[in-house]
């Protein structure tokens, strides 16, 4: 099974409704409704962590049940071949000498390079969670290392929050429905 149906099917089977969980994650509705629906073309690892916590999950736990056991077999670690002296040092602190190369990455992860550019300078909130997890792999890093370290301040929306959200959103249901009860009733003369 493809992580989007095993990601439907959580979310299908979870005691939240798609309100519900927009309500508590911030996550839009029609992410959500493509989420549940098989249609959602990558999961940032920010949507990972909201639901994560919204479901109470451990980070391995969740990301065995969305991506099963053997999704990540072909993610390599890279190889500590770069002994360094203390020159060494001086110059990977001083000067970003590189300790092992991007090609490496590359191969060890098979994210295209220019991916890892753009990651890796310009927005990394945009990573998907598989991709941080391949990055955790090969550097040899526990998994949800790097959530942790970059995505600490991800957290559910307080009770509140929650409300607010919920209320805002059943506001725009009730208009919605309003307008295709009219509509319907106009198509059957009603």
């Amino acid at each position: 099974m493809c992580w989007k149906t095993n990601l439907a099917k959580v979310l299908k089977e979870c005691r939240y409704s798609a309100i519900e969980i927009h309500a508590r994650t911030g996550i839009s509705t029609t992410t959500i409704s493509k989420m549940q629906n098989n249609e959602h073309e990558s999961f940032l690892c920010s949507q990972f962590i909201l639901l994560k916590l919204l479901l109470e999950k451990k980070h391995i736990d969740f990301l065995s049940t969305i991506f099963g056991k053997d999704y990540f077999q072909d993610v390599k670690a890279i190889e500590d071949d770069n002994n360094l002296n203390p020159m060494g040092t001086y110059f990977k602190e001083t000067y970003h000498y590189e300790v092992f190369s991007k090609k490496k990455v590359v191969d060890a992860t098979k994210l295209v390079s220019s991916r890892l550019d753009y990651i890796l300078t310009k927005n990394h909130e945009s990573i998907k969670i598989d991709e941080i997890t391949k990055l955790e792999i090969a550097t040899g890093k526990e998994i949800g290392f790097f959530c942790d370290m970059f995505f600490s301040d991800i957290k559910l929306n307080s009770d509140d929050e929650y409300e607010v959200l919920l209320q805002k959103q059943r506001e725009i249901n009730r208009g919605a429905n309003s307008r295709r009860k009219a509509k319907d009733g106009k198509k059957y003369g009603g």
